[in-house]
């Protein structure tokens, strides 16, 4: 099918290109802004990083304008440059046009982060708020974590959409209270914005690559899930999984490359079995691989199949069932059991075939059977077929020229031929040279409408050339329809201007020695192209004294250099050179690249000298790493009587272990009710139970999850469990009176007591008036009062109980109260 919106992407195109030309435009420092000094001093860092990197500008002043609000416009500016997002939304809105500034940042993040505002607008001059930025930066980073909000006084005043993002955004450190208020109703200012982002970028590239769980799913899937987007073909080899007992026949990576399935070829029954997950390339740079991962795992399929989806179309109806099923047992359509050729199982899919447009069926499925021999009950779905879709669009196309690069942008996926003995996807000539769009030119694998061509052969000995460009008739999409030629005429020029250096900028990677020449340290010189730099880096002035021999540091390297550690190169990064040398921290220099050092892709030589300065900072050391390590304490739970237990783990504990919500007991949630205390310090815990909530004795399977400790380590796989034997807790209460004579009458309970020969609490009236037992004690779980007086038949008695000693035979005591005959 076509994508949405691609005719609005000529304009897209040719604005970006101009962007990319407009690169070489040196950006300003941060430094630089009239207002640099009303910048906070906790928001300078974040300022400073962000306009290095281009993602933030001044006013036409100069001006930063620290404290003012942040439109919604300029935060779909600052995040579409900040997350490196193509102009490719799908969303219109009535007040955005193509020719607003904003116009590409509101495509590249609508409606994946920008939602409208319910009236069909953008409302780009609309002030962000607090919760609105959260939303936007957690789901652009596609942050995890879930904070507690009950520390911020007014959490409740939060839109219910922007809880889960708020917590996320207070969990990772993205967003701070205001004192003991969360505020997410207030505007944002534009240094809390940067520096919300500044520490996004910062939480979420000090990873490294790695799995970050795996599960089982049923008797033939695992799931094995990463902290960064994996490269589909590396990830989609089998050999990079093992699993004692079991081979895996397919592997299938998910559309953002952050999951992979695994298909064993026989039952997943694991039992302490190892699993192995070999070092993967990341989808950012194949450079970069996982760790190699290996886990011991025990997983048994124990859950019948279910229904995920039905999809009808045309003549059929496909149910997916949520895992693969070796038997769909007996499949009937509208009550009428169907013959074997009008259904086909296959993997998780049974399609239902013969059916109608336009039509409402319902299917029974009885008996299914998965892998693991677990039987479903009864399944039953109920649909009406659609139309099926036709697809008669032919695809068009849309281009774009920088220098001798060109970009066709096709409407939808095109679909690979044998052109002039050429497997290609369509046929272009710039003047008299013809080129072919393969694979090799779709420069983004998760995007196969764009190719970009060099045609700088095109050009031969000439430095530029007036070119008619054609994409000739012929290419098809998927579903085969031939789009028509497409030409245009461009002006295809040489590159023959030198790279000239945009930024520099340093990190301390060691603590500072002063007294040593040996730490390494990195500066990054990042570039307004791609280069290559030989020559020599020299110490012209430090902290203001200048060196005038020696000092010299050898460079030699290409441009491309993972700056911020997230995986990618991307952005000014694939401008970026990473020189290795010894910087002292809190210190100013200036340094001098050698004339000829610097090349650029199509061979232009910067012939001067490059002089720049550049500031330190200090060495951050990394914060500890968090692991799933926690676990309970040796003896993990005390129980003090019916209604308490104590819980202990092995390390002090956060608030999250007095969350009731993060446990179980005899797997359902706590009792309403139950009152969970730190006692005896942060390592335990204590539970006190509702009176009535154990109705039997026994052992009870107590499960936790979600809790941290106080370095913020998780719980070991995920959860601990442990029994806690409790009694029941259900205190026993008076309710019958009986005579047995005139001076004897028995209290029956709702359920047998201890033995008591005396009992205290008691009182008891006789025709009104109260009267001393003579005695009062209790056998075979009853209570027998005698009087002294004789009381007739007509006489009404009532015994009251308060504090009594009686208890049953679970030391649950008497509740207050009264009974009468």
């Amino acid at each position: 099918m076509a994508k949405q919106n691609k005719g609005r992407k000529f304009f897209a195109a040719t604005a970006t290109a101009a962007l990319v030309a407009s690169a070489i435009v040196p950006v300003a420092s941060a430094a630089e802004f009239k207002d640099a000094d009303s910048i906070s001093s906790w928001a300078k860092e974040a300022v400073q990083f962000l306009t290095d990197k281009g993602f933030i500008q001044g006013d036409e002043k100069g001006n930063f304008n620290p404290a003012g609000t942040l439109t919604r416009a300029e935060a779909a500016e600052i995040l579409s440059k900040a997350l490196d997002l193509k102009p490719t939304g799908t969303e219109d809105f009535s007040d955005v046009n193509e020719n607003d500034w904003f116009y590409n940042a509101v495509l590249a993040t609508s409606p994946e982060l920008f939602d409208g505002m319910g009236n069909g607008k953008f409302e780009p001059k609309a002030q962000l708020t607090r919760e609105q930025a959260a939303k936007v930066i957690v789901q652009g980073y596609q942050l995890t974590g879930k904070a507690d909000l009950s520390k911020f006084s007014d959490a409740s005043k939060a839109s219910k959409w922007a809880v889960s993002y708020l917590e996320t955004a207070v969990e990772n450190g993205v967003i701070n209270g205001k004192g003991s208020l969360l505020a997410p109703q207030d505007k944002i200012s534009r240094e809390e914005f940067a520096t919300m982002v500044k520490r996004t970028i910062d939480a979420v590239t000090n990873v490294t690559p790695a799995v970050a769980s795996v599960k089982g799913l049923n008797a033939k899937e695992l799931e094995v899930k990463f902290n960064t987007a994996v490269d589909k073909k590396d990830a989609e080899l089998t050999t990079n999984y093992a699993i004692t007992g079991v081979a895996i026949t397919k592997a299938t990576v998910s559309e953002d490359g952050m999951t992979v399935i695994l298909t064993t070829d026989k039952e997943l029954k694991l039992t302490n079995d190892k699993v192995t997950v070999k070092p993967i390339k990341t989808k950012a740079d194949a450079k970069v691989l996982t760790e190699e991962f290996n886990k011991l795992l025990t997983f048994a399929d124990t859950t019948p199949v279910s229904v995920n989806s039905v999809e009808a179309k045309g003549s059929e109806a496909v149910i997916t069932f949520d895992e693969p099923v070796q038997s769909a047992g007996t499949v009937s359509l509208n009550g009428v059991e169907l013959s074997k050729d009008r259904y086909e199982l296959a993997g998780k899919t049974l399609k239902i075939k013969g059916l109608t447009a336009e039509q409402t069926y319902k299917v029974d499925v009885v008996g299914a059977i998965d892998f693991a021999n677990n039987i479903a009950n009864p399944i039953a779905v109920n649909f009406t077929v659609s139309k099926a879709d036709v697809d008669s669009s032919k695809p068009t196309v849309s281009t774009a020229v920088n220098g001798t690069e060109i970009t066709f942008d096709f409407s939808e996926e095109l679909k690979k031929q044998n052109i002039d003995g050429t497997e290609a996807y369509a046929k272009v000539t710039v003047g008299e040279t013809t080129f072919f769009l393969t694979d090799k030119e779709i420069k983004d694998a998760d995007d196969k409408t764009v190719f970009t061509i060099d045609a700088k052969d095109a050009l031969g000995t000439n430095s530029f050339i007036n070119a008619d460009i054609k994409v000739v008739k012929g290419y098809k999409d998927l579903a085969g329809n031939e789009g028509d030629a497409f030409e245009f005429n461009a002006t295809l020029s040489k590159d023959l201007t030198p790279a000239t250096l945009v930024t520099a900028s340093s990190k301390m990677l060691v603590a500072d020695d002063v007294n040593s020449t040996k730490d390494v340290d990195a500066l990054y010189l990042t570039f307004s192209e791609p280069v290559t730099v030989d020559g020599k880096l020299t110490l012209k002035t430090q902290n203001g004294i200048a060196y005038t021999t020696g000092k010299t540091t050898a460079v030699k390297a290409d441009a491309g250099f993972d700056v911020d550690g997230n995986g990618k190169i991307e952005g000014a990064e694939k401008n970026t050179v990473k020189v290795d040398i010894d910087l002292d921290s809190n210190s100013t220099y200036t340094f001098e690249l050698s004339a000829k050092a610097v090349k650029d892709m199509a061979g232009n030589v910067t012939a001067d000298t490059i002089t720049f300065n550049v500031t330190t900072g200090t060495f951050e050391s990394k914060p500890e790493t968090s692991t799933d390590s926690l676990v309970f304490g040796a003896t993990p739970v005390v129980v003090t009587d019916n209604n308490v237990f104590t819980v202990e783990y092995a390390a002090d504990v956060t608030a999250s272990a007095t969350t009731a919500a993060n446990y179980t007991l005899g797997g359902k949630e706590l009792p309403a009710g139950t009152q969970l205390q730190f006692v005896d310090g942060t390592k335990k815990v204590r539970f006190t139970l509702p009176e009535g909530s154990i109705i039997a004795n026994g052992p009870y399977v107590f499960e936790a999850k979600n809790v941290v400790d106080t370095k913020g380590n998780t719980l070991k796989n995920g959860k601990a469990t442990t029994t806690v034997t409790l009694k029941e807790n259900v205190a026993p209460v008076a309710s019958k009176v009986t005579v047995k004579d005139s001076k004897t009458f028995i209290v029956d309970f709702t359920e047998s007591i201890a033995n008591q020969e005396t009992v205290t609490g008691l009182t008891v009236k006789i025709a009104g008036s109260t009267v001393k037992p003579t005695t009062a004690k209790v056998s075979e779980g009853k209570l027998t009062v005698t009087t002294k007086d004789d009381f007739a038949t007509t006489d009404s008695i009532v015994v009251e109980f308060k504090s009594t000693n009686l208890v049953d035979a679970n030391n649950n005591k008497v509740k207050d109260g009264s009974v009468s005959n």
